[in-house]
C-alpha cells in the first residue's frame, strides 16, 4: 500500500503542478506510477470542460479563449511531455542514423528544429481550439485521459530502445499486469464516456487517436528501433493535436445536400 501511495505522489509531482510531498525516485516507489498519470488527464479534462462554459461568459474573444485552452494542459501538466516531444522532433529532423537520433534524445539542448516546431505547434493548437464547436468540447477533452493511458501502456508493452532499457517506469512481474489492466480500464472507460456523450464526435476522437498512434508506431520502430520516455511523450502531444483536428474535419463535412 505504501508503494501505491508513493507512486501516486510521484505521479502528481512529476506530471502536474498539483502539490505533492516529495518522494525518492527509485524503482520501488515508481512501480505503480503509470497507474496515476491518467488522473492528471482527468483533472485537465475537467478544467477545460468547465472553461468551455465559463470562458464564454468571461471572454468575448474566441481566440483568447482558445489560447487559454492551449495553455491549461501545459500549465497543469508542468510541460512534462513537451521536452520529450521537442527532443524527438529534433532527432527526426536531423535525418541521422538510428544511433545518431538516439544520441540527440539524450542531449538536453534545444535545436532550432525544436524552436520552429514549438512555435508552429502552438499556433496550430490555438487555431484548432478556436474553431472547435462548443458541443464537441466535452468529448474532445477526454482525449487527455486517453493519450496518457496509451502513453503508459506503450511504455510497458512496447520494446524499448537500448538507451531506455532498465527504466524505473517499467513495472515487472505481477505489477506489470496490474498496471496494464488499470491503464486499459482508463482507456475503456474513456471510450465508453466519449461515445455516450456523442457517438459521432466520439468516433472522430477515436479516429484521431488511431492516426496519432499509427504515426507514433512508425516513428518508434522505424526511426528509433524502440520506445523511450521521450518518444512516448512525443505521442501525447501529437495525439492532443490530431484529435481536435480530426473532429473539426468531420464536423465540417456536409451531411445533407449542399444548397447554393
Amino acid at each position: 500500500m505504501k508503494q501505491v501511495w508513493n507512486s501516486l505522489r510521484l505521479a502528481f509531482s512529476m506530471y502536474s503542478i498539483i502539490p505533492a510531498r516529495k518522494v525518492e525516485k527509485n524503482k520501488e516507489n515508481m512501480q505503480y506510477l503509470l497507474c496515476f498519470v491518467p488522473v492528471v488527464g482527468i483533472v485537465i479534462a475537467w478544467v477545460l470542460d468547465k472553461w468551455s462554459m465559463g470562458g464564454t461568459y468571461l471572454l468575448n474573444s474566441s481566440f483568447l479563449k482558445a489560447v487559454v485552452c492551449a495553455l491549461v494542459p501545459i500549465i497543469l501538466s508542468k510541460g512534462a511531455y513537451l521536452d520529450g516531444f521537442f527532443r524527438t522532433v529534433d532527432a527526426l529532423c536531423s535525418h541521422k542514423s538510428q544511433d545518431g537520433k538516439l544520441e540527440i534524445l539524450k542531449d538536453s539542448h534545444s535545436g532550432y528544429f525544436a524552436i520552429i516546431t514549438c512555435i508552429s505547434y502552438f499556433l496550430l493548437l490555438v487555431g484548432l481550439w478556436s474553431e472547435l464547436p462548443l458541443d464537441a468540447w466535452p468529448v474532445v477533452v477526454v482525449g487527455f485521459v486517453i493519450s496518457r493511458a496509451i502513453h503508459g501502456l506503450t511504455i510497458i508493452l512496447f520494446p524499448h530502445s537500448q538507451e531506455s532499457k532498465g527504466s524505473s517506469f517499467v513495472p515487472e512481474g505481477k505489477t506489470k499486469i496490474i498496471v496494464s489492466a488499470v491503464l486499459m480500464l482508463y482507456l475503456a472507460g474513456s471510450v465508453i464516456w466519449m461515445l455516450n456523450l456523442n457517438v459521432m464526435m466520439g468516433l472522430s476522437c477515436l479516429a484521431g487517436t488511431l492516426l496519432a498512434f499509427l504515426f507514433y508506431c512508425y516513428v518508434t520502430f522505424v526511426h528509433f528501433g524502440g520506445v523511450t520516455e521521450d518518444i512516448a511523450s512525443f505521442f501525447v502531444q501529437v495525439c492532443e493535436l490530431v484529435i481536435p483536428l480530426v473532429v473539426i474535419i468531420v464536423y465540417r463535412i456536409p451531411i445533407g445536400p449542399v444548397v447554393y
